[in-house]
């Protein structure tokens, strides 16, 4: 395999999720808008743009190639970047350039590494799972100062050129092979268990939390967000051995032993139950997230860039969107006991889809 190809789907999928965390903490910080609700829909744009870059770019990936895709989502994320780094009025763009270049930039990256290697595909395509724990440590530094985002629009930029030299690996025969509808709804469903409990852990844990008198911060999320970047790729090399099947079935049911732990140390006030719910969690997530790049690109055969990349965007959005929405309902109408109640509940439901689907 030529080694410029895991260099760039791994520094790519990393600048993608640095900027997306980042627009997250802006628009809850320093956002250009005076306005709570025009602050969300900022950051909400983000979203919206995941699946609509997951089906555009996809296509073209699938039709023209993933290194056009790939250029297209450097260009995007360069743009994105830079006019936010620069304070500018158009900023406001930014946050769907920035997801359409996270919902293109997924699946061509993932598909692009899983169609490379002959050996070791799960080992290989946790490079791209490795992303997020990374990207979520440095978007940290935009808090400091939104310049910090003017570096990864320089290495979005310095990678297009790069990106265009990569060898391409369009036809290559790989996994499954379904198509369609249903097989979309498999992907989807394979994936909402890891997305309902990544958005629980990461979004909804801090105000859970602070209702609960536990004021922790963001400690907890650092501290998975590290412990992740070292277990990514053993729980992907782990799928090659075990089975992704196995793998993902075990992570599944470790978050929900996490969730339970997350409702417990809430309701015994338990700072120290708390960080070992999110270390769990790290454990869960990284065993069902590290083989999902692998296996969403060999569970299809046609159009497999934009399938992959939908059943991955889609259920982010799908699943971890209802899971924020609902138990912050349940924390405002039903209290931290209402919501340690739904917390554990609604990730059995969502667990269970997944143990079932994959």
């Amino acid at each position: 395999m030529d080694l410029r190809i895991p260099l760039v789907a791994l520094l790519g999928t990393v600048i993608s999720w640095y900027s997306f965390f980042s627009v997250g903490i802006l628009s809850a910080s320093s956002s250009p808008f005076h306005s709570l609700i025009l602050s969300a829909l900022f950051y909400f744009s983000a979203f919206v743009g995941r699946p609509l870059g997951a089906f555009l770019l996809g296509r073209v990936g699938d039709s023209w190639g993933k290194r056009f895709s790939l250029s297209l989502v450097f260009l995007f994320l360069f743009v994105g970047d830079l006019l936010i780094s620069l304070r500018s009025p158009l900023e406001v763009i930014s946050p769907v350039l920035i997801g359409l270049a996270l919902g293109g930039e997924w699946g061509s990256a993932s598909v692009l590494m899983a169609e490379s290697v002959e050996n070791m595909r799960g080992g290989w395509t946790s490079l791209v799972q490795l992303s997020v724990p990374i990207g979520l440590i440095l978007s940290l530094t935009v808090a400091i100062s939104p310049l910090s985002l003017f570096v990864p629009a320089l290495i979005s930029a310095l990678l297009i050129p790069v990106t265009f030299r990569l060898p391409e690996t369009r036809g290559r025969i790989i996994g499954a092979q379904l198509s369609g509808l249903r097989s979309l709804i498999k992907g989807i469903m394979i994936k909402v268990g890891e997305s309902s409990n990544f958005y629980l852990f990461t979004s909804f844990s801090i105000p859970f939390l602070l209702k609960a008198g536990l004021d922790l911060g963001t400690l907890p999320i650092l501290f998975v967000s590290v412990e992740e970047m070292f277990l990514m790729i053993p729980m992907g090399i782990a799928s090659d051995l075990m089975g992704r099947r196995t793998v993902i079935r075990i992570g599944m049911l470790t978050m929900l032993l996490s969730s339970a732990m997350l409702s417990i140390s809430a309701i015994l006030r338990s700072g120290i139950l708390v960080l070992a719910s999110f270390l769990v969690f790290g454990l869960g997530d990284s065993l069902s997230y590290a083989p999902q790049g692998a296996y969403l690109a060999e569970l299809y055969r046609e159009q497999r860039v934009m399938m992959a990349g939908l059943a991955y965007q889609l259920s982010a959005v799908l699943a971890g969107g209802t899971s924020v929405i609902l138990t912050s309902l349940s924390l405002s109408f039903l209290g931290e006991t209402g919501s340690s109640i739904v917390i554990p509940l609604l990730s059995l439901v969502y667990v269970m889809m997944s143990v079932l689907a994959v």
